[in-house]
Order: structure tokens, then sequence, then C-alpha cells
């Protein structure tokens, strides 16, 4: 155990903690309570991973796409021309483009075009990895508008010009992905990227951190807070007060002991991490993660959830918006869905299944067989639903797969947000053996 007295930051007003209370002049000593630098660097560990796991993401669009602040980037490539490329879990249904959002001298106006006659959606994904905020086909049926995001530092902008959008911190991330049919939309659908744009913007920008992998695991680690965050959230003060023991928003002389302790906290979180996202498993030994992504209010404080999101992966959508299921498996066989066990979803709902090579990266195949929309799908006479996959074409609903080892993915878009939580998608049988086939 380390004692000592820690001096805490907030929003510029220096607070003392005082772990006794003083007598005053009567010569007591001050008396300093325990603290525990394990408990809570695994405490604040868990709490940064998923931002930590964002400057990685974001720092690799800066580097691969060229993405720059508060430029829209999109990218006008037609989807099944990403098959074959290094990308994880393509989506080769819709065309995409980010927008990296920076409010640190001042609020930033985006404009988008009218979208009716197709699925769309723009995730906003704040600096804490919440899904603070969503336009698109669902939230406000595809209608054009100018949206102005700034945070509570900064004078509300005026509403009769544009929406308001109150945001946490200086950055977040806009992840954009519009549907598009085939090849003969391609000029239409580019048409209505070109139509999403930054109108107004500060001129200049915060730095953004680089992302350093030892450095992310090392004591090291409570930096990236510090530069991404310019004041603590009100509600996490408390937190932000024991994250102050080892740096955060804080300066402390820290040992050669209290940094192994530190460092120990770090491996251990980090471990539990791992563990927690094994426990996505939703059944018949399916991944999904249709609880562990939302706003601040939905999350309630459920860091644990928050950092498994990020280790399964970032940005995925609210349950309202999209879900995801998937299967690591091996083989050929199916997987027969009765009419009761196709996913719940709204009225404008789809789903989609993919299959991957068991890195979730798709590769080409002879047959150009890749995904299989829930419009291209053929039902059973009693609504029931079966699809084969395997080597070699079949009858009816089927998909490519070369044998040995696969990621089967199912993507659900809209769906019922009462009923999309206690959703298990039917497992999948191998050819001749009529068993399921549990993932490795």
């Amino acid at each position: 155990m380390t004692t000592r007295k820690v001096t805490i930051r907030f929003g510029g007003v220096l607070m003392m903690a005082l772990l006794a209370l003083l007598a005053g002049c009567n010569g007591k000593k001050e008396v300093q309570e325990p603290v525990n630098l394990k408990e809570v660097a695994y405490e604040a560990f868990i709490y940064a991973y998923p931002m930590m796991e964002q400057v990685k993401t974001i720092n690799g669009m800066f580097t691969f796409i060229g993405m720059k602040p508060n430029i829209v980037a999109m990218n006008p490539r037609y989807p099944m021309d990403n098959v074959g490329q290094p990308i994880v879990a393509p989506n080769l249904t819709s065309m995409t483009g980010g927008l990296f959002i920076d409010i640190s001298a001042g609020p930033v106006t985006l404009e988008i075009p009218e979208i009716k006659d197709r699925y769309n959606v723009y995730q906003f994904v704040d600096v804490f990895t919440h899904n603070f905020y969503y336009l698109g086909t669902r939230t406000n049926g595809g209608e054009a508008g100018r949206f102005t995001f700034y945070n509570k530092n900064q004078p509300k902008p005026d509403s009769g010009a544009s929406t308001p959008v109150l945001m946490e911190g200086d950055h977040a991330i806009l992840v954009n992905r519009i549907d598009i049919k085939d090849r003969s939309e391609l000029d239409k659908v580019r048409e209505i990227q070109q139509g999403i744009k930054v109108v107004s913007a500060p001129s200049q920008v915060r730095t953004y951190p680089e992302y350093d992998e030892e450095k992310a695991y090392s004591p090291a680690f409570v930096e990236y807070l510090n530069e991404l965050l310019t004041e603590v959230p009100e509600a996490e003060a408390a937190l932000f007060e024991r994250f102050a023991a080892i740096g955060i928003m804080n300066k402390v002389e820290l040992s050669a002991d209290d940094l192994q302790k530190i460092q120990a906290g770090i491996d251990a979180a980090f471990a539990t991490i791992q563990a927690e996202s094994k426990n996505l498993d939703v059944g018949n030994g399916y991944a999904g993660a249709t609880e562990i992504f939302g706003t601040r209010e939905f999350l309630n404080g459920n860091y644990l959830g928050r950092a498994a999101a990020a280790y399964f992966g970032l940005w995925g959508n609210s349950k309202e918006e999209a879900n995801y299921f998937m299967l690591f498996t091996e083989g050929e066989g199916q997987i027969r869905f009765a009419k009761d066990e196709l996913p719940p979803l709204t009225e404008i709902g789809f789903w989609s299944v993919t299959v991957h090579d068991e890195n979730i990266l798709v590769e080409k195949n002879e047959y150009d067989s890749y995904v299989l929309t829930m419009d291209q799908m053929k039902f059973e006479e009693d609504g029931s639903l079966i699809i084969t996959i395997s080597s070699t074409p079949q009858q009816g609903n089927w998909l490519f797969t070369p044998g040995g080892s696969m990621t089967i993915l199912i993507r659900a878009y809209q769906a019922d947000p009462n009923k999309i939580g206690s959703y298990v998608p039917p497992g999948f049988y191998s050819s001749g053996v009529g068993g399921h086939i549990k993932p490795s």
C-alpha cells in the first residue's frame, strides 16, 4: 500500500483531497488514507482502454486514407470492389465515409443532403466512444439539414440556422453508410456523398494524440486521457478523484515501486477485458454485442462492457440502429431459421448474412457469392428459411465457402430494441453431421 496526499485539478480550480480533518492550529498531524495504486490503475485502464483504441484507429485513418480534421472523407469505391482487400468485416451492401470532428477552437457545422430512396445512417461517436447522436433513415427520415456541433464551454449555436448538437469533449468521429443496390447506382450514390460537407469550421484544431502501443499498455497510458480531455465529466468527478493518484488530470511523483504496482493493475485490467469479451457469447456459438454500444446514459457506468465492446470492435451501432452476430466455425453446412427464429425487426428493418474467412476478411471466389440480403432470400411456404454454405453452388439461398475455417456474420438493421437483446440466431449445422459446430 502507498499513502499520499493528492492534488486534483478540475476545470482550473485546485482542490486538496484531504484524507483526514486537520484540527486547526492544535498541532495534530494530518492522517493520510492508504491508496492502492494497483486497484486504481486497474479501474483507470478499463475506463481508458476504449478511448486509446479509438486513438489507434483514428491515427490509422489519418495515415492510410488521409483523413483530416473537419474535412469529409468518403470512399467512392463500389462495395464489392473491397472484396479481396485487407478490410476486416467489410460491408458489401453500402458505400461508406467518415468525418473527424474537432471543435476545440469552435463549433463545426455539417450539411447533409436529402436521402429518402435508400437506407442511410450517420453515426456520431464521441471521445469516450459513446454513440451520442444519429441522423439518417431511422432518426430523421433522411431529411436534409445543417447540424452544428458544440460543447458546453461554447455558446449554443442559433437554432434558426442549424440544429445545435451538444457533444462531450473536443473530438468526435462520424461514420456514414449509404446503401447501394448495384453498380448502376454508383454515380447516384457518389453524388449523394458529395452533398455531405462541412460548411463551417474553425481554422485551428487541437493536436491529436499519436498512438504508441508500448505507451498504451504502460503506466504512461494516463497521458492519453490527459491529452484527450480538457475537463472532468461532471458525472465522473468521484471516479477522477481516484484516478488522480496515478497522474490522470493531475501531477504526481511516482517511485519505481509505485510504477510496478500500476503496471500490475494494467496487466490485470487487460486480462479482465479479454475475459469479458468472451462473455459476449449469446448462444449457439455466436458472439453478439447488442447491449454494450450506446449513449453514456444507456451504458450507465458499465465501463467494463464499454472496454469489451472496444476489444470486440470499435464503433458498433446502438441496438436501435444495427446489431451484429458473429460465429467462428468450419466446414460446409446449413443454417435453418424457423419463422420465429428470424431476427426481430421494426417495419423498416432488414438483415443480411455474409461469409468471411477466419480473419473476418472476404476472399474473392469465382461465383461472386459473398452476401445474402433479406430481399434476395427465398423463404419456405411456412415462413422458415434455409441458408446453405458450401464450396459448390446450391439451389435456393447459397453462400460460398472454400471449406475449412470461416466466420459467419449476421447483420440486423433497425431491429426491435425490445427483442434484439435476447435474440439468438440458430446454429450452423455441418453437412452429414447434423450437430452444431462450436467456435474455435
